[in-house]
């Protein structure tokens, strides 16, 4: 089948409790529409209690809240393959959400168990790649350490503070709240500069247009800049349709939005997009200092490489809450389009 690209923005509501334009929660309650005369189960990566990341089911669109939100850190998928396996062969349809090397997974396990995945529908995500577990449990004790609580809530992108630039949330049992503060930007700043990133993310052969997914999701970068009549400001997705299967999902999400008021879907006639989507043309890069930074890691351990590889101290607080400051002036906007202008 021809691909299909489309951008689509949810109620604003939900947009404020997704990463992007909600479209994975469009997704989950349009495949519930489509099959509500069967048994059906929902896949996708939450925090658990102790704010580890796992991959679970839930039984119904609504239950998937918990799924909504980026969790930067390689999910624990544990036994889930096998559960999803046994209710496809006993007729119920799955609609599974992750990275595509876990669809990927997904699939061959289905197809070795010799499994019918006709109702066996996938998303797969635009991933720049998974950061470890290990440094999200030293990270979370950190955090803990500074303000002397537990960390009870975490969000990886909080939309009050914007969508561009990865703001942070955390909330601890103590009653304290940080909000897209210096110390919250450090596990994105040691994410986005590929040093947590796990080694076989810088080879992973699904950094293509070649998709695994019978959807792909991810943030419309670059919106603003095309010819479109969605208001962006808090998060647009990507959405791009590769199947049959996703067809009948997006036909399913199109119906509803065209009956509900502040959801916009509209179809993209060209690839301008991909442009603003480096990990739909590469790999994220390995970085030079990568098997040092990892050495200096197992010596020293997570404050001591914090220091040195991404300059965390004054300098980097100071430096932080000025370009705060600026993300809030039309300054933002000089420095986006000069920035855009760079990508190739």
């Amino acid at each position: 089948m021809e691909k299909h690209v489309y951008a689509f923005k949810n109620t604003d509501d939900e947009v404020m409790k997704s990463t992007s334009g909600g479209a994975f929660i469009g997704l989950c309650h349009a495949f519930e529409l489509l099959h509500k005369n069967r048994e059906k189960y929902f896949y996708g990566a939450g925090l658990t209690n102790d704010l580890e990341v796992q991959h679970t089911g839930v039984a119904s669109a609504e239950e998937c809240s918990i799924f909504q939100g980026s969790k930067y850190v390689k999910s624990d998928c544990k036994d889930c393959y096998s559960k999803i396996a046994r209710q496809l062969k006993d007729g119920c349809s799955v609609l599974f959400s992750g990275t595509p090397c876990q669809v990927a997974a997904l699939k061959k396990y289905v197809d070795r168990e010799r499994i019918s995945a006709d109702q066996l529908f996938t998303i797969d995500l635009i991933c720049h790649g998974t950061p470890k577990p290990r440094v999200w449990r030293d990270y979370k004790e950190w955090l803990e350490k500074k303000v002397h609580a537990k960390l009870k809530e975490y969000s990886f992108r909080y939309k009050p503070e914007g969508w561009n630039a990865y703001p942070a949330y955390a909330c601890f049992d103590n009653g304290a709240v940080l909000k897209n503060t210096a110390e919250l930007s450090v596990f994105s700043r040691l994410h986005m500069a590929g040093y947590i990133t796990s080694k076989g993310c810088f080879s992973c052969p699904f950094s293509n247009l070649d998709r695994q997914g019978d959807i792909t999701l991810g943030d419309f970068w670059g919106i603003e800049r095309m010819n479109s009549s969605i208001p962006w400001k808090y998060g647009v997705s990507l959405m791009l349709v590769h199947t049959e299967k996703g067809m009948e999902l997006l036909n399913s999400l199109s119906e509803a939005a065209e009956k509900t008021q502040g959801m916009y879907l509209e179809e993209v006639k060209n690839d301008e997009y991909v442009k603003y989507q480096h990990n739909l043309r590469r790999q994220t890069e390995k970085p030079e200092r990568y098997e040092e930074f990892w050495t200096d890691y197992e010596q020293a351990g997570f404050e001591s490489v914090i220091k040195k590889y991404i300059n965390y101290g004054m300098k980097y607080k100071l430096k932080f809450y000025v370009k705060k400051i600026v993300r809030k002036t039309p300054f933002i906007h000089l420095y986006r389009k000069k920035r855009y202008r760079k990508v190739q």
